[in-house]
């Protein structure tokens, strides 16, 4: 009976990565503007919209860089710099030892151990009383960031709150 009942919920638990949003859109207090967040890696465009004509009508990055990585992209990564340091280092006679140990890759597995892997889900925003900043919180291993909106390009910004 215990055999039946995992088989049974098996494909459930599988499929349930498939069924969070990788992408949603939080409001802000202003009826224009909402945030686009990608659940997956952390990224976020703020978003407009426009009255009448869509001249107004926009998106704009905000966080254009990935806090966290899918694991074909940190596999792509780690193998160019290892085919890099290959070139530059290991097959170079004129290179000394030191340099071919410091500059080595790391494997990996450490790589990957050491990474923050892109999942859907993994990032929430929060509102604050200031209409202009979110928190965004990495649900998977605690991390905060300071997130701010704002019309103003220079007055945007994601910033890691250090505990």
């Amino acid at each position: 009976m215990k055999k039946l009942l995992l088989l049974l919920f098996l494909p459930l638990v599988s499929n349930a990565q498939e069924n969070i949003e990788r992408y949603k859109i939080y409001p802000t207090d202003n009826i224009y503007t909402s945030l686009k967040l990608d659940t997956a890696t952390g990224k976020i465009w703020q978003v407009q919209i426009g009255i009448g004509d869509s001249s107004d009508a926009m998106t704009s990055i905000l966080s254009n860089f990935p806090i966290a990585e899918f694991e074909a992209e940190i596999i792509e990564k780690q193998k160019r710099l290892t085919k890099e340091w290959e070139e530059e280092y290991k097959n170079n006679p004129d290179a000394s030892p030191e340099d071919v140990k410091f500059f080595k890759p790391a494997s990996l597995e450490d790589w990957i151990a050491n990474s923050l892997i892109a999942q859907n889900g993994r990032f929430k925003l929060y509102p604050t009383d200031n209409m202009y900043n979110f928190i965004m919180l990495d649900v998977i291993n605690g991390n905060t960031y300071q997130v701010q909106w704002n019309i103003d390009i220079d007055k945007r910004m994601v910033l890691p709150i250090i505990e």
